[in-house]
């Protein structure tokens, strides 16, 4: 995070997290052995807006690039990606060794990027690829003006020399496979600390020997790293772990770290920032908006207050005090009085400061030769100013026509005049600015002339991990959207068109019905629906449900019922009492039915109708909790849901993530890494094992029954088929398969990274080269 410097003082915004592939998670579903791995789920979501803009645009056949030629099995086939956009995560300004400033931005993207800004010029000078990144939110600079990074992913480290403009690349700096993501960084002299998710540990590379030292996980059962801070110079390290949060310290001479949060705060999820000053440290608290300093000698609260933006500042060059934003207003803050100042200076609309970093602006020194000769120099009627007295920043000053050698001293010598006169601190000159958005636009602050000033840019765009995955009920469309950064891409199956929708966000579940797509978007456990007959923005699609209001964050299972005639809709709570809600929405009337904590402290993440049936199935995960009873397939009849009934599985599970109908009516699911069929309480169920271990919260697979009446799914990033009658299972692909759709040819469609794939399956390949070849 912070450390306190008058030439280039770090600053960086600690963000959602990134997604992994996880090997050693849940095998059996108790309080003890299951670990919680948050594969495909952020804390915030990187978009303008969580709401449908009414000015929303869209734009056709956006995507006009081939897809990049590569040796491809046959019958696969990489349709190229399917979302841009220009999301910038993470910032800082800083100076070279010359003192020339650079804007540094993260842009969030499959892969993401680092755009590199000539802060006097406002000039795009690099665009460098983070391979193996798709975020990063761990930034800071070196006392050489070097910048280094911490990606997400494979816990990359890369750098970049504003000096000699070399990008570099590092590789992976955690030793642990489950510290995928490197959460935040700090550079503390000659070492770079950096903290992650998901194994909770924190390392310390050596930027000139290149070794790693590596403390491992900060606590038991504490999954990430959330924000560092550190002063080489004293052995101190402050870190932030959680959830729940907690603060601790490493104090000089050991590798032990002790807690000293206090107990009014333990509820917290994290501390998302750390700054540290000469006297203070300073938790930015999350979910609530709270600063939080603390004495750095006592480790006591000496005050508390609440803000908007990500982070706080470092003390000001001037050392008057430090700033926030609060209500988009700017504010200072003065340590000694602890007054804040309201400066009536405003960021623009919906924005807050999301990093907060000094730039010197004084002019440079000019180099005179006769520099040595000027102060041994005396004037002739010297001005002798008392050293005792101090300027705001608490340094000596003196008088700037003291010469720097004093007069022969006359009688006999006192203890004042063995006191060599201090030499005076240049005045300098400062602007504060900042990211307010993930757009990259900037605020710039001179405390000189007291205004402000806005700056954007039109900053590239990357292509966007997918995320979420739907088919047309016609199969002739194929819909897919971007992780985090939202948007909604069209695949025309027929004639190969792409269409890009603009300004939705990140999406958990849909499905078409009757020309509708009902969205299950995120945050807030919303339920969009989108109107196909109709053009796209002007309040289309149209919020209809949100249920954040009942302590819901996810909208995690959508299907219909009764031909489309009611939606239900299943949730994952965040901050709720119990489990998620069961929703039913009529799609003629809008009225709602609303069953809150359907499955005691579980979430809902599938829902399948079976005539007047509904079934669905659960997660263990429920408001940062793990239930110990394990994930529960349930049904009920429409007409009275709250007469659920349960079917015993044999085996446990942490969450059941797929739920499907077949032609014979019959019930196929997802359990972990189990595929089982039900047909009714007079049968028994059927299950086959194809993977031990699995990943993740409430997604890690899908399936869907061909059309050569094969059951097709992808689990953990692998394609296979089952059998139906003998539950004989196939491999087909063994990595790179996420999500899973068919269209009305049969060919299944999948992801990974930002690019959509198409399988041909073989009873349909023949057919497809008879049509082109008519």
């Amino acid at each position: 995070m912070k450390k306190i410097s008058l030439t280039m003082i770090a600053v960086m915004l600690a963000s959602p997290m990134s997604n992994v592939y996880a090997e050693n998670i849940v095998k059996e579903t108790s309080a003890e052995q299951v670990k919680e791995i948050e594969s495909l789920v952020r804390e915030e979501p990187i978009e303008e807006t969580v709401e449908v803009d009414n000015s929303e645009e869209w734009l056709d056949d956006i995507i006009e690039e081939k897809p990049v030629e590569e040796v491809i099995e046959e019958g696969y086939e990489n349709l190229g990606p399917m979302i841009f956009k220009s999301s910038a995560v993470s910032a800082k300004i800083a100076p070279n060794s010359e003192g020339d400033y650079f804007i540094y931005y993260i842009m969030h993207g499959s892969p993401a990027a680092l755009v590199v800004v000539d802060y006097k010029s406002k000039e795009i000078l690099h665009t460098f690829t983070l391979e193996d990144s798709k975020s990063a939110w761990g930034l800071d600079v070196d006392e050489n003006g070097k910048l280094w990074i911490g990606g997400s992913v494979s816990s990359v480290l890369y750098s970049y020399d504003p000096n000699e403009e070399v990008f570099e690349k590092h590789g992976a700096i955690f030793s642990n496979k489950s510290d995928t993501s490197i959460q935040d960084l700090i550079v503390s002299g000659k070492k770079v600390y950096a903290g992650s998710a998901y194994g909770g540990s924190l390392v310390a590379f050596d930027t000139e020997t290149k070794e790693i030292e590596e403390f491992g996980q900060i606590r038991k059962r504490k999954e990430f790293v959330k924000a560092i801070v550190a002063d080489e110079e004293k052995d101190e390290v402050y870190v932030s772990i959680g959830s729940p949060m907690d603060l601790l310290i490493k104090k000089p001479n050991t590798k032990n770290f002790t807690s000293f949060l206090p107990v009014k705060y333990m509820s917290e999820k994290y501390a998302q920032d750390l700054v540290l000053t000469e006297d203070y440290v300073i938790a930015r608290l999350h979910p609530s908006n709270m600063a939080v300093i603390f004495d750095r000698k006592t480790l006591k609260i000496v005050d508390e207050f609440e803000l908007n933006s990500k982070t706080v500042s470092t003390i000001s060059p001037n050392g008057e005090g430090m700033y926030y934003t609060k209500g988009q207003q700017l504010v200072k803050y003065d340590f000694d009085t602890k007054e804040h100042t309201e400066l009536g200076l405003f960021l623009p609309k919906g924005t807050e400061a999301i990093n907060l970093d000094f730039i010197i602006t004084s002019p440079k020194p000019a180099k005179d030769e006769n520099v040595e000769a000027k102060e041994n120099s005396l004037p002739e009627n010297p001005k002798v100013t008392d050293p005792s007295i101090k300027n705001n920043s608490g340094k000596i000053t003196v008088d700037s026509n003291i010469p720097t050698t004093l007069p022969p001293v006359i009688g006999n010598p006192t203890e004042e005049d063995n006191i060599e006169a201090p030499i005076e601190e240049e005045t300098k000159e400062w602007i504060l600015s900042g990211m307010v958005d993930n757009l990259g636009q900037i605020f710039e602050y001179n405390p000189q002339t007291g205004e402000i000033k806005h700056q954007s840019f039109d900053l590239p765009e990357q292509p966007v991990e997918l995320y979420t995955l739907a088919s047309s009920s016609d199969g002739k469309k194929i819909f897919a959207n971007g992780y985090m950064s939202g948007g909604l891409g069209v695949y025309d199956v027929q004639t190969g068109n792409k269409e890009l929708y603009r300004n939705v966000s990140q999406i958990e579940s849909m499905y078409d019905i009757n020309n509708k797509l009902y969205i299950g978007a995120y945050p807030l456990a919303r339920l969009l629906v989108y109107d196909r007959s109709n053009p796209w923005g002007n309040g289309n699609p149209t919020e209809v449900i949100r249920m954040s209001e009942y302590g819901q964050e996810r909208s995690t299972a959508v299907t219909p019922y009764n031909g489309g005639k009611e939606i239900i809709l299943g949730t994952l709570p965040d901050t709720s009492v119990g489990g998620g809600a069961l929703v039913f929405y009529d799609t003629a009337t809008n009225k709602t039915e609303i069953f809150e904590n359907y499955i005691y402290n579980q979430s809902i993440v599938s829902l399948v109708s079976r005539g007047t049936q509904v079934f669905g199935g659960t997660s263990i995960h429920a408001n940062q909790q793990i239930n110990p009873r394990g994930a529960r397939l349930f049904y009920f009849n429409r007409y009275n849901p709250e007469d659920k009934k349960y079917i015993h599985l044999p085996f446990s599970a942490s969450m059941i993530t797929s739920l499907i109908v077949d032609k014979e009516n019959k019930i196929w699911g997802m359990a972990d890494g189990k595929l089982f069929n039900y047909t009714d309480e007079w049968t028994d169920v059927k299950t086959v094992e194809l993977l031990p271990l699995i990943s993740g919260r409430f997604r890690n697979a899908q399936i869907l029954e061909g059309v050569d009446g094969y059951i097709y799914g992808s689990v953990e990033g692998k394609l296979f088929r089952v059998t139906k009658d003998t539950l004989q299972v196939e491999w087909l692909k063994d990595k790179g398969v996420y999500g899973l759709e068919q269209d009305l040819n049969g060919n299944l469609y999948y992801y990974d990274g930002s690019n959509l794939w198409r399988y041909t399956i073989e009873k349909n390949r023949g057919k497809q080269a008879e049509k082109a070849g008519n």
